[in-house]
């Protein structure tokens, strides 16, 4: 109970610091702190193991991946290379609205983190004829960049839940694949009562080039992208290696100038965004030294209460941290316990369940990268995106916890 009422103390404390426009990176600061004293976790030990995680190796390349995939996104669309994309899409879809969910789905299946930086180019260019508001782009930017983290084998989040778990992949995505297809319905329901509120009928482009044209198109607009895959999947270089080599292509390409090299990666959005990111890592660092959910570990309890418990952790730790890796890393090995203390046949549903709601809570968490970098993006209003976005949230966390409780 005390648990429970430090953890909403602290999503409360969230919910006002937004509410009153608290700056974003500082707003995640304060939080840190508030955890620091409510977890009574010694300020030497919190100072060390902030200092640490800023230089930690898997932050810096966050801070790579992530300067670089800004940079990227400049060439690119200082060279009108998303409008060839777009156009190449349009002509082959024959509708803009589809294609402007189609681009941040398509993106989705590289496992950037803030990946949603390189799609909401492509939505805002496929959206800017339509009468659309920048809390409807960020909606649709960030749900459909996200359909395929319960099924994707390559993301980070996935192959840490399946080494924690040790279930097999297979079954691992053949179990989540209804949420990924729930996920892409209720997305479309979303979408389709907003185009008819607000009357966005189809548009066919007034320009359909030919097939040769358009796949031309499509390959000069697409081919960045298509050499990340290539370097990491078939090459399996890392990301933060991957990003700067793509990166120095795109600048011998199209010989950039030095000055415009300088501007495009000191902007004041590329520094705003490295101190979220900072903010952000500080944070999940706090939550995980805490210690909150040790005492958790070794209570016998009944499947109702191991359901009720696993909903709080791991949608917290979701919501909380805003990373995928996090929830897992964190919340499965304090549940695998509880989880292990009953019969076997409930290991692999609830096991499950942990992914599904901790997921749910990452989507829903207003520290989460890819909402931060697309609600930045687009200058929308984070209050005004959870009215497009609680919708179809609750609504999955409803049917993941009723097929749990239905075991």
């Amino acid at each position: 109970m005390i648990l429970a009422l430090k953890l909403g103390s602290i999503i409360v404390a969230l919910i006002i610091l937004l509410r009153f426009k608290i700056d974003l990176a500082l707003t995640i600061f304060i939080l840190s702190i508030y955890t620091v004293v409510l977890f009574h976790v010694n300020p030497e030990k919190a100072w060390y193991s902030a200092a640490r995680i800023l230089i930690d190796s898997t932050t810096v390349q966050l801070f790579i991946i992530t300067t670089m995939v800004l940079y990227v996104e400049s060439v690119q669309k200082s060279r009108r290379m998303f409008d060839k994309l777009i156009a190449s899409l349009n002509s082959l879809m024959r509708d803009t609205r589809i294609v402007a969910l189609i681009s941040p789905a398509i993106i989705g299946f590289l496992p950037l983190m803030g990946g949603a930086l390189i799609s909401a180019p492509l939505v805002d260019v496929s959206t800017e004829k339509m009468k659309i508001e920048p809390e409807f782009k960020t909606f649709i930017n960030y749900w459909f960049r996200h359909l395929w983290e319960y099924i994707w084998p390559i993301y980070a989040s996935l192959l840490l839940f399946q080494a924690l778990s040790q279930i097999p992949m297979r079954t691992i995505i053949l179990y989540q694949m209804p949420f990924s297809i729930l996920s892409i319905i209720f997305g479309l329901i979303i979408i389709t009562w907003y185009f008819k509120k607000h009357d966005i009928r189809r548009e066919v482009p007034e320009k359909i080039t030919g097939m040769a044209r358009t796949v031309r198109d499509f390959l000069e607009g697409i081919w960045p992208l298509l050499l990340i895959i290539i370097l990491f999947f078939f090459f399996d270089i890392q990301l933060h290696i991957t990003l700067p080599i793509v990166a120095v292509v795109l600048t011998i390409a199209f010989r950039m100038k030095p000055k415009e090299i300088f501007k495009m990666f000191f902007t004041k959005f590329a520094w705003r965004v490295i101190i979220i990111i900072a903010a952000v890592m500080v944070f999940q660092e706090m939550i995980t030294i805490s210690n909150a959910f040790t005492s958790l570990k070794d209570i016998d309890m009944t499947v109702g209460t191991v359901i009720a418990i696993i909903a709080m952790v791991s949608f917290s730790m979701g919501f909380l941290t805003g990373v995928n890796t996090a929830f897992i890393g964190i919340a499965y090995p304090i549940l695998f316990p509880l989880i292990k203390n009953l019969p076997p046949h409930y290991f692999l549903p609830l096991s499950i369940y942990v992914f599904v709601i901790g997921f749910v809570g990452i989507m829903m968490s207003p520290l989460h990268l890819c909402l931060v970098l697309t609600n930045e993006y687009f200058k929308s209003n984070l209050n005004k995106v959870y009215y497009y976005l609680l919708p179809p949230g609750i609504a999955l966390a409803a049917i993941a916890t009723a097929l749990a409780l239905l075991l």
